[in-house]
């Protein structure tokens, strides 16, 4: 029950509880908050009181409140700044977190027609298909696809979990990636992404496919990720 003698306004001490248990994880990322009357009857106040509070929380991102659905405890988002050139391990370690993948595939495929024209291949001309998923803190958040050309043969011999794909070009092939093309959707997750990423089948995702040159023009491989759109926030 919340001080009603306090000089503390009783929103604000209910956003000062509910801000505690965020931090000290009681309340987990994703979690369900209890439904407002609920929250009321628990901490005294009247329905104006906690949507005032649950208002300001929300504001400041530290919760979600989703129509028809409930009020969740907002997860952490991650910055991607689409306008500069920076791989997945990169981006984990400026937000303080782990990087770390799961391969799936690698492995040569003949791609169809559309992508071989996009990466200026001759029709049945074979490429490197790498698929990873990709970890934050353990926690699934992006699915990757990249296509590479064959004279990056030498990346079959590989197998990229934890490690950096960009470390290992850069190590390997003395290249660097200078500039990327990219292109933004929304598709909805089938039933294998939906299991990867650990969010329910038809889900939105942002799709953002790429093509990346070297510092010298050529193109050195075609992206495809599959982000879960409630981890990252993007922007150029």
């Amino acid at each position: 029950m919340l001080d009603e003698q306090n000089v503390v306004p009783l929103y604000k001490q209910l956003i000062s509880e509910l801000e505690g248990k965020i931090a000290q994880g009681i309340y987990q990322p994703g979690e369900q908050l209890m439904p407002e009357s609920d929250m009321a009857k628990t901490f005294g106040v009247s329905l104006i009181t906690v949507r005032k509070a649950l208002k300001e929380l929300a504001d400041r991102g530290l919760i979600e409140r989703q129509q028809g659905k409930g009020t969740f405890v907002a997860k952490k988002k991650y910055p991607k700044n689409l306008s500069q050139v920076m791989n997945f391990s990169e981006l984990c370690r400026i937000s303080n977190v782990r990087p770390g993948g799961r391969m799936l595939e690698n492995t040569l495929i003949t791609p169809d027609d559309k992508l071989a024209e996009r990466m200026g291949l001759k029709s049945g001309e074979r490429v490197i298909y790498i698929k990873r998923v990709r970890f934050a803190d353990r926690e699934p958040v992006a699915i990757e696809e990249n296509y590479f050309p064959l004279h990056y043969a030498k990346l079959l011999e590989q197998q990229f979990d934890d490690n950096s794909l960009y470390e290992y070009l850069e190590g390997e092939y003395h290249i660097k990636i200078a500039y990327t093309r990219k292109k933004i959707e929304i598709c909805r997750a089938n039933k294998q992404e939906a299991e990867c990423l650990k969010v329910l089948k038809n889900e939105p995702l942002l799709l953002i496919t790429s093509m990346a040159y070297t510092e010298g023009g050529e193109l050195c491989y075609r992206g495809k990720q599959l982000i879960d759109g409630e981890r990252f926030a993007l922007y150029v």
